[in-house]
């Protein structure tokens, strides 16, 4: 039996969050309206091809841990399903921090705890890269995920952080224009729909 290729693998995902850890929350189609919601992240090898779109990791690290995921497939599940957790973790958290829970801050601390130090820089074949304490690989597209989100966090910069006036869609973003005016995760996408929509009802009223 031919198994499907992941999703990743056949349509890259958008980067329209500006920011690490909002692509990863935006990892979920149409998060606004429950019956729509699509998940792109079905199984590890999706997390890992997501890890390699973004930059997380490169082709040799993407094969090595799908190659791990197949070793240890409990494991891998296990990983798969803490990331779920962190992303709506993180989707709550970013969209209102005031408000965050200490349920949902639990999740974002606990990868925080099992992340590696960073120890110092080691020559990398595009440069250099960190050199990191060792921990499970399985949780390594994580990593940068809660790095970013607690930067964020810490930073103040999660007040910036706006979702998508589509209540569909609901896709959030780093807000960085100068009167934080804008609106749509995409002007090419739900900005356009709405627009056609509204185009619609205005010559259906006429």
């Amino acid at each position: 039996m031919q198994t499907q290729p992941p999703s990743y693998a056949l349509r890259p995902p958008k980067r329209i969050g500006g920011s690490l850890s909002l692509d990863f929350v935006n990892t979920e189609m149409w998060r606004g309206d429950v019956p729509l919601r699509g998940e792109r992240l079905t199984g590890y090898g999706e997390l890992a091809l997501w890890a390699g779109h973004l930059g997380i990791l490169d082709r040799a690290g993407v094969r090595r841990l799908i190659q791990e995921a197949e070793r240890r497939p409990d494991a891998a599940a296990a990983v798969l399903a803490t990331a779920l957790r962190l992303r709506g973790a993180l989707g709550r958290i970013l969209t209102a921090p005031a408000a965050a829970s200490p349920d949902d801050l639990a999740v974002l601390n606990a990868v925080l705890a099992r992340a590696p130090t960073r120890t110092g820089l080691a020559p990398a074949r595009s440069g250099f890269a960190w050199a990191m304490t060792e921990t499970d690989p399985l949780e390594q597209p994580l990593w940068p995920v809660v790095w970013d989100a607690a930067e964020l966090l810490v930073s103040g910069r999660a007040e910036r952080v706006g979702s998508c006036s589509d209540p569909d869609c609901a896709w959030v973003f780093l807000d960085t224009s100068r009167n934080r005016s804008r609106r749509w995760c995409s002007m090419a996408d739900c900005g356009n729909r709405h627009k056609a929509r509204r185009h619609y009802e205005r010559v259906r009223a006429s």
